[in-house]
């Protein structure tokens, strides 16, 4: 079967960056994945006043929704010529969604594919959130730059816990198609069991894989960077680690690493809820 990823393309309050199609394709083309694209239109929700203002709330709707038709205009044509002169098949739907309603909306449109394919910027880490905690599936999440679709080497940042483990299986798809894996276990804050660790090594390498096992002592300094920084240091095109957050009311209270990982991204990362 081939992989189906899923590109949410945001056109409101800002638009997606040129960076995130381009990866997304790229991945896509690399990873013989099939490409579906969702587009928002943006909807203002209509607020009535009792009494008269001086701002044209009508006006306000209007210029937003117009706003937001453009930039969908202007992503679906970015996206096309991209695929085009790439020559990969690409399908684009729009799909309407309430301003405060989005992220739920794209949560709800991702059960439908293997994998979504978002954006690290600061005012996408809401949907991002939306996706890795109500959506159901895994995530691929880049940084706003440009980086490679091959992926030949995994790090994955392992902890022991249930939700490193589902983050492993949500990338087996991506193990499936590598040479390589490192192991990157970080003992400040929490006991590792070597040899729970130890038997996912050997279950890796017996899958074909060459597996590398690091331990880390970061001394109080970034969890999330250190790891990223190992991951860069052994060529990783692609960091694993599941997403790990409370209950919220009005937002995830997320774990440390996880927000650290949300906050301030180098690579490509697959997270898993």
């Amino acid at each position: 079967m081939k992989a189906q990823f899923h590109l949410p393309l945001i056109t409101y309050p800002d638009t997606c960056s040129d960076w995130i199609i381009e990866n997304a394709l790229e991945l896509s083309r690399h990873q013989g994945a099939t490409l579906s694209a969702s587009v928002l239109q943006v909807r203002i929700p209509r607020i009535s006043h009792p009494f008269p203002t001086i701002v044209d709330v009508e006006k306000m709707v209007h210029d937003a929704d117009q706003l937001s038709r453009r930039r969908a205009k202007a992503l679906t044509e970015k996206l096309r010529t991209l695929a085009n002169t790439a020559q990969q098949d690409v399908t684009v739907a729009p799909f309407e969604a309430k301003q405060p309603l989005v992220g739920e909306r794209v949560a709800q449109l991702s059960r439908a594919y293997d994998f979504s394919i978002l954006e690290l910027v600061p005012t996408a880490r809401s949907l991002i959130e939306s996706v890795l905690f109500d959506g159901g599936r895994p995530a691929v999440i880049f940084p706003a730059a440009s980086c490679p679709g091959r992926i030949e080497t995994i790090a994955i940042a392992w902890d022991g816990s249930a939700t490193a483990a589902r983050a492993v299986t949500g990338a087996r798809y991506f193990l499936e198609k590598c040479s390589s894996v490192v192991l990157v276990s970080v003992t400040d804050d929490k006991l590792i069991d070597e040899d729970i660790r130890d038997r996912l090594a050997e279950t890796l390498s017996k899958s074909g894989l060459r597996v590398e096992v690091i331990t880390l002592h970061v001394n109080g300094d970034s969890a999330a960077a250190a790891i990223q920084s190992v991951a860069t240091e052994k060529h990783a095109d692609l960091l694993v680690a599941g997403a790990f957050g409370h209950s919220r009311l009005r937002e995830f209270i997320l774990g440390g690493v996880t927000r650290s990982f949300l906050t301030d991204l180098s690579m490509p990362i697959l997270m898993s809820h």
